[in-house]
């Protein structure tokens, strides 16, 4: 009784009087369920407690007035046409180790997250934690700089759900001068969670970004971000594949028009890490990369911090420098293998740099990666893909395309 009186009270966490959708809670000890009065939408935030299963109704749109915790154990299902409203500040979805989050959109009906107002970094983000390693520490594990709860460890094929078809736009507020929130951020995800057909729009910082783990990502599409497309680091591992990131002409000439394409990282404070995963390492494919000479950091893959990698098929167009390279571990993993193929560059104003170190004054990598003048990238060279064109939400954005 005292466990079934427990669960009970867990179940009501997240709910209100007022609305009337219907959620489940399921009970371990008789696997029964339990009807308790749902969310109310209009004010969307609070803790999903364990052992509870909630499932949003898409007929309704759901106005995120804080943070929305998902804890370990308990799982969120988003129905395909379910629209999320974020208020102004810091408010966001963030799901613990253990919890699941289940986004079900489809081609002609994607989830969408969006600000009140469409204006970059405008709420928070979407913040997945798991129990995959990363290189932060010894054990694989660390603080979350968003949510600071736990992620990591040693689980690679860790299994946080499922997200498809998913839209998320205006994120990345910045709660202080250090931290921002990104469109959707992995700690420590393993690679049994789905990730896929993703679209973050309109972001105030970096679009996707990989804090270790082993999760793959497939068809992203990021336009119009403040600042890096795709960041990884802490020892990332997965695959991602069909990468689509462009800058927004509307953004040109902001405070925040768009760095970085990628910025590949093992980790900030020792390049040299042996914990956890040790160096990240993950494979790319089929990837463009639209950027702008206007950013302080024009670059459109930065690879450094000792990251590894293995990149094929890719279009960079735009940027003030193609392929940035820095660090020693990083330069002698290049050096080793034919770990960069089937590149394309266009309107570059330098293909590639590498910065000079202590033990290796003068650097030279151009052998380190093959051209290819017919590379196609996502899928359609410098264009939007056939792929990203009838859910990503594309037609709002004004792309910075080559030649522009």
């Amino acid at each position: 009784m005292k466990k079934n009186f427990l669960q009970a009270a867990l179940c009501f966490t997240l709910m209100a009087t007022a609305a009337t959708t219907i959620v489940s809670c399921s009970r371990s000890d008789d696997d029964q369920e339990v009807a308790i009065p749902s969310i109310d939408p209009s004010n969307f935030k609070g803790t999903i407690a364990a052992g509870t299963t909630v499932t949003l109704d898409p007929s309704k749109t759901y106005n995120l007035n804080g943070k929305l915790l998902v804890e370990n154990g308990a799982t969120l299902i988003i129905p395909a046409g379910t629209k999320v409203v974020g208020a102004q500040g810091a408010n966001y979805l963030i799901v613990d180790r253990g919890g699941k989050l289940f986004v079900n959109g489809t081609e002609s009906q994607p989830v969408v997250f969006e600000g009140a107002q469409h204006t970059q970094g405008y709420w928070g983000g979407i913040v997945i934690l798991g129990n995959a390693p990363t290189n932060r520490s010894a054990s694989g594990t660390s603080s979350s700089e968003l949510g600071d709860l736990i992620y990591g460890g040693t689980n690679k094929a860790d299994n946080s759900g499922s997200i498809k078809y998913l839209v998320i736009k205006d994120s990345g507020f910045k709660y202080n001068p250090e931290k921002e929130f990104n469109g959707l951020s992995l700690f420590g995800v393993g690679s049994g969670t789905t990730i896929s057909y993703v679209s973050i729009l309109n972001g105030g910082d970096d679009g996707v970004e990989f804090f270790g783990g082993n999760v793959n990502a497939d068809h992203l599409v990021v336009i119009g971000v403040g600042d890096d497309s795709v960041d990884w680091t802490e020892g990332y591992q997965g695959t991602i594949d069909y990468v689509y990131a462009a800058r927004d002409k509307a953004f040109l000439n902001a405070a925040e028009p768009g760095n970085r394409g990628v910025e590949a990282d093992t980790q900030d404070t020792d390049p040299n890490t042996t914990n956890g995963n040790g160096a990240s390492n993950p494979t790319i494919k089929n990837m463009t990369l639209i950027g702008n000479s206007k950013g302080s950091e024009s670059q459109g893959m930065k690879i450094r911090a000792g990251s590894n990698g293995k990149f094929d098929n890719v279009v960079i167009a735009n940027f003030t420098t193609g392929l940035d390279f820095e660090t020693d571990r990083t330069y002698n993993w290049f050096l080793g293998g034919n770990y960069i193929t089937n590149v394309r560059f266009v309107n570059t104003g330098t293909n590639w740099k590498a910065k000079a170190t202590t033990a290796m004054p003068t650097p030279n990598l151009a052998g380190v990666f093959t051209e290819n003048n017919t590379a196609t990238g996502a899928g359609n060279g410098t264009a939007l893909p056939t792929w990203a064109k009838t859910w990503s939400g594309y037609t709002a954005y004004d792309i910075a395309e080559a030649g522009n």
